[in-house]
């Protein structure tokens, strides 16, 4: 670089370094109001998309409960991840339990993807099991069901099928 390039860009951000030292102002209320809507309608995008509902069944008793239902139905099962404990690791002081089950109907990404042409990804095919500000048990997992609404022939038919297998393992578990 030379001298002439360097002292240029000395000068430079030297003049701009208050600038960007300045602290960020806060939001006008006209801004909080985008704000807080934008998080509503991603509040409301997100309960769409994923489905919660609490467990009739205590923390441990759920996570079985899963694995024994995925199993007796032939469902592909990944080994539980103790996300709590991951957390705590990590260094978190008020983390609470949270167990992540990957477990997929056989056949189901194989289905979506054979009725998508090859352009739809797979499924997340996971559940989460966690303890609620409540104190009650939540499983929360993705809505199928309402991402087949969205979707049109084969594609919407194939991930209703799957839905519909899902919903049968977790009928019993929730309430």
């Amino acid at each position: 670089m030379s001298k002439h390039l360097f002292g240029w860009l000395s000068a430079v951000l030297l003049a701009a370094s208050p600038a960007l030292a300045q602290q960020p102002t806060a939001p006008t209320p006209e801004q909080q109001k985008q704000m807080q809507e934008a998080m509503a309608r991603q509040m409301q995008m997100m309960s769409v998309m994923f489905d919660l509902k609490k467990s009739r069944l205590g923390f441990d008793e759920t996570v079985s409960a899963i694995r024994a239902g995925a199993q007796k139905r032939g469902w592909k099962l990944g080994e539980t991840q103790d996300m709590g404990a991951a957390m705590k690791e990590a260094g978190s002081k008020d983390a609470k339990r949270m167990k992540v089950v990957p477990l997929c109907p056989a056949g189901a990404n194989e289905k979506i993807a054979k009725a998508g042409g090859g352009k739809t990804p797979p499924l997340p095919c996971r559940a989460t099991v966690f303890d609620g500000k409540d104190g009650k048990i939540y499983i929360m997992r993705m809505n199928l069901a309402n991402v087949a609404k969205t979707m049109q022939g084969d594609l919407a038919k194939a991930m209703a099928e799957v839905a519909a297998e899902e919903e049968a393992l977790y009928k019993d578990i929730t309430e």
